[in-house]
């Protein structure tokens, strides 16, 4: 392994979870299921538990901040509101953990626990579990789509074509935009792991080789990509970003333009950054070139030799 794929890999470690983390989460998550499985009102109406979201998938970055949790129900609870239907799964919620502790958001019932938060989502599966499901919308009052384990077989399959990259290149990204990008102009966490998807999956094969000169070219696709806006007629617009499961849903639809404009210029200074980071001479250059594109958490050269070298020993 070259000094550099040390440096990002010493960084990838900084902003991966910690096995404890991993750990707290899971029996955190398993023991919401348990309670809900267990239930002698909401148990007989539980077909399916699964775990969701950023870290379902393996591209989460550190501090996790919540689990995604998919609780699937009897398609008769379509048949209430969706605000009506959220509350009855929060109040169950409720009497597991203390009422202040649970609240509905938008689509999930938010649990908060003393050390993360858990986002429970209801969903039905009219045409089955493994087919697309239906999950309640506060904010629209109606039953959305969502296909959340086509999700994961994508992800899957895609990280088996680019040799493991793409989940380590979407954590690179979201460190990147996180540290370099103002909140305001910053797609959400799954918009931009979407993102990263369609510019990948356009070419796997040119993303397998070193992490270093993968998330290089990533960089360079998604300035090029703008989005979902290459080809349009003008230069601007409404970010176009499909759900890789469901490509109708366009998933950038509240990432306001001027957001994604801001975002692309951001993007252009990060290839300003690469810039050097090509014609560095030296490793060590180089190794801090990349940490003036990604910010402080990037490891120094020094961090580097040392953990090299106590590796090496």
């Amino acid at each position: 392994m070259s000094f550099v794929s040390n440096a990002f890999t010493i960084f990838l470690q900084k902003i991966s979870l910690p096995d404890t983390q991993i750990a707290a989460a899971q029996r955190s998550s398993n023991a919401l299921r348990g309670y809900l499985q267990n239930d002698h009102y909401f148990g007989p109406q539980l077909l399916d538990a699964f775990l969701n979201g950023s870290y379902a998938r393996h591209t989460v970055v550190q501090p996790i901040k919540d689990v995604d949790i998919i609780v699937v129900v009897g398609t008769d609870w379509m048949e209430d509101d969706p605000e009506r239907a959220m509350e009855s799964l929060r109040s169950k919620l409720a009497q597991r953990y203390d009422g202040y502790r649970t609240r509905r958001q938008r689509r999930a019932v938010k649990v908060t626990l003393s050390d993360m938060t858990l986002d429970v989502v209801l969903a039905v599966a009219p045409n089955g579990p493994e087919r697309p499901l239906h999950i309640p919308d506060r904010e629209v009052r109606r039953w959305i789509e969502t296909h959340p384990k086509r999700q994961l077989e994508l992800v899957q399959a895609l990280g088996a074509r680019t040799n493991g990259n793409y989940s380590r290149l979407v954590r690179l990204a979201k460190a990147w935009a996180k540290a370099r990008v103002a909140a305001a102009d910053r797609p959400s966490s799954f918009v931009l792991e979407c993102a990263v998807y369609h510019v990948i999956a356009a070419s796997p094969g040119r993303f397998s080789g070193p992490i270093e000169e993968a998330f290089a070219t990533l960089l360079q696709d998604l300035y090029a990509w703008d989005g979902g806006r290459r080809g349009n007629v003008l230069p601007w617009g409404q970010p176009t970003i499909a759900d890789p499961a469901l490509p109708a849903v366009n998933v950038a639809a509240r990432w306001e333009s001027s957001g994604a404009d801001r975002f692309k210029e951001k993007l252009l200074r990060a290839l300003r950054h690469l810039e050097h980071v090509q014609h560095s001479r030296w490793d060590e250059t180089e190794v801090q070139h990349w940490g003036e594109l990604f910010g402080a958490p990037f490891p120094a050269p020094s961090t580097v030799e040392r953990r090299v070298r106590e590796r090496t020993w």
